[in-house]
């Protein structure tokens, strides 16, 4: 983890010179490897509890939080969204769901902005994913495999959904 933060540290002094505009994204990623990164040492070196690891990652994962201005909307997987809208109009349940977050009814429901609830749902992701490797960490291995597994099923899924809005739109 240390051979790879001076590398990136590296990298950075290189790639800020040629994009001043990125800077801020880079240094808040940084920030969170470099948090991650010690409490992984201080874990190790003093037994953290449960609890601290449950509410520490998530203390990590707010620089990149806190800078990132990109899109906050999900896409509905293509079985759900006759939850959100049926024949153009929505449901009772797309209703309540509106008093929340926004469902885009120009796209028949399929996009759903959540506004602050993404970056919430982000901020327990970094925990969960965090915590899902953590635990398999104690069994020799099998972390490489879980993140194998992980990044194929993630790959699959869009491959699913490519093909299936490709075919939608012929």
């Amino acid at each position: 983890g240390a051979i790879f933060l001076i590398c990136l540290m590296f990298c950075l002094v290189g790639f800020a010179t040629n994009h001043p505009s990125k800077l801020l994204d880079l240094n808040s990623a940084l920030l969170s490897i470099c948090f991650m990164l010690f409490l992984g040492f201080t874990d190790d070196v003093l037994e953290w509890p449960w609890r601290y690891k449950l509410f520490l990652p998530s203390v990590a994962s707010l620089p990149l939080l806190c800078c990132y201005e990109g899109s906050r909307s999900v896409v509905v997987p293509i079985p759900l969204r006759f939850l959100l809208m049926i024949d153009g109009a929505l449901t009772t349940f797309g209703k309540l769901l509106c008093y929340f977050v926004v469902v885009d009814t120009n796209a028949d429901g399929s996009i759903i902005n959540l506004g602050v609830f993404y970056l919430v749902y982000m901020g327990l992701l970094a925990v969960f994913c965090t915590n899902a490797i953590n635990i398999y960490a104690g069994i020799n291995g099998l972390e490489v495999g879980q993140s194998y597994i992980i990044g194929c099923a993630v790959l699959f899924h869009n491959l699913v959904e490519i093909q299936r809005d490709s075919l939608s739109r012929e």
